[in-house]
């Protein structure tokens, strides 16, 4: 075949990002603290950005006059002031996402764009370990795909860096970070699935005589697994302490919960007065040029940071809307999905998922993250929905009364739901005490 070379045209469609756009998407992105240390780098280096900070310095006098002061505010104001006051049960660890590492990987993939779609779903719905604790059938639901297409974007989604991610449970976890070492070994796998108490537990002699291996072979299994990580989402995670400073605070407006900026610091944004003077004055080109570049810059970070903060409030008071029992009356949180929030504020659910993402609000029951407000959902026998976070407390009640001299197990407490109405296996009732943090009966037995 004979090569030749020819000029020709083809109209083809491209998507094209501006650097305006990524900004925006950037700065919604940011916690509240990055945010404060993004505009105070900014600042630096444009003097047309000016930053006013209220330091709102003590007034020891009036303060002793009035041993008994509360904090008096408008309800009308968005800000609010709370004297810099701390408490030590904000401490949180400050750990990076790496929901944007997984979106960047799954959009060089060559797959369908239904398949992104639920994977980025999927992504979303990760929780902070990095498991999959999504209830696939509202997924399918949600979607209209079979159970078939699903399970291909969840084998997509646990091919993904770091290795054990999007697992849905501790079992599926290790066995994936076998699979990544290149390791295939089906007693091993056999040992995770059936015996994972007996691994955690050492009983080395019982699982050398179920599985026929020698003592050495077991340990050695043992300590392998011990080497793997059972959180995917902390790996290669540096942490350190750092505040958890609220975005938005709850007030009652008419005795009901509304959503308000939080900015104790009083902060404001502005363009600098003497630049602004000096662009007018001056004939000099090279000098109107740059302050033409520079209040750009500062009058784009202006409208960034305004409309990340509209976008957060109102994203704030949807998750207010659809949880008001739980704000007005002391009531469980009710299911609630980002896609569900999406679908409402007419976005997409990436969005949602960084209008989220790292964000707090401080409410009368104390400082939440605004991920937390997001729960699945089970059906009890009566037709009513119960959210996955009104069982997990149902279990901790239980636990917390139980008889400590004789545990219950997974299967008791099961059954205890299940008199209550709510139907549901003794594997996710494993898998809801460990997330709150609660030991297996064997290990939580005390004499």
């Amino acid at each position: 075949m004979a090569l030749s070379n020819r000029i020709g045209q083809k109209q083809t469609q491209k998507l094209s990002i501006s650097n305006k756009i990524v900004q925006s998407l950037k700065v919604l992105n940011m916690g509240r603290q990055e945010l404060e240390e993004a505009i105070e780098l900014e600042s630096e280096s444009n003097p047309l950005l000016e930053v006013n900070i209220d330091k709102n310095e003590v007034d020891w006098e009036k303060y002793f006059l009035d041993e008994r002061r509360t904090i008096n505010f408008d309800k009308n104001n968005i800000e609010y002031n709370d004297d810099q006051e701390f408490n030590f049960e904000n401490l949180t660890p400050s750990v990076d996402s790496i929901y944007d590492s997984l979106y960047a990987q799954i959009n060089i993939m060559d797959i369908s764009k239904m398949k992104k779609k639920i994977c980025r779903y999927l992504i979303d719905s990760l929780d902070k370990d990095g498991y999959l604790r999504e209830d696939e059938s509202i997924v399918i639901r949600k979607f209209g795909i079979s159970k078939y297409f699903l399970e291909e974007c969840i084998d997509i989604l646990q091919s993904l860096e770091p290795a054990g991610i999007g697992a849905r449970n501790l079992q599926e976890c290790i066995i994936l970070q076998l699979k990544h070492n290149g390791i295939s070994n089906k007693k091993l796998e056999d040992m995770i699935n059936c015996d994972i108490n007996l691994i955690a537990n050492l009983s080395v002699q019982q699982l050398a005589t179920k599985y026929h291996l020698t003592k050495e072979e077991v340990i050695e299994f043992i300590e392998f697994i011990k080497s793997l990580e059972p959180k995917p989402a902390d790996m290669d995670i540096e942490e350190t302490t750092v505040y958890a400073y609220p975005d938005v605070y709850v007030d009652k407006v008419d005795g009901k919960s509304v959503a308000k900026v939080y900015n104790e610091k009083k902060m404001q944004l502005g363009i600098n007065s003497y630049y602004k003077n000096l662009l007018l004055s001056t004939e000099d080109k090279e000098t109107k040029k740059y302050i033409k570049d520079r209040l750009n810059s500062a009058q784009r970070l202006i409208h960034d940071v305004s409309e990340r903060n509209t976008t957060v409030v109102n994203i704030a008071n949807s998750i207010i809307d659809a949880q008001r029992d739980y704000f007005d009356n002391d009531g469980d949180l009710k299911p609630l999905m980002m896609i569900d929030l999406a679908e409402k504020l007419n976005c997409h659910v990436s969005t949602i998922s960084r209008g989220v993402s790292d964000k707090y609000m401080l409410t009368e029951k104390g400082m939440h993250e605004l991920r937390d407000f997001f729960t699945t959902s089970y059906e009890n026998e009566d037709g009513d929905v119960v959210s996955s976070n009104s069982i997990k407390m149902k279990i901790k009640f239980i636990i917390d009364n139980e008889n400590k001299q004789k545990p219950l197990s997974d299967k008791k407490i099961e059954d205890l739901l299940k008199k209550d109405g709510i139907d549901i296996a003794r594997r996710t009732v494993a898998k809801y005490r460990e997330e709150l943090g609660y030991l297996g009966s064997s290990k939580r037995k005390k004499l």
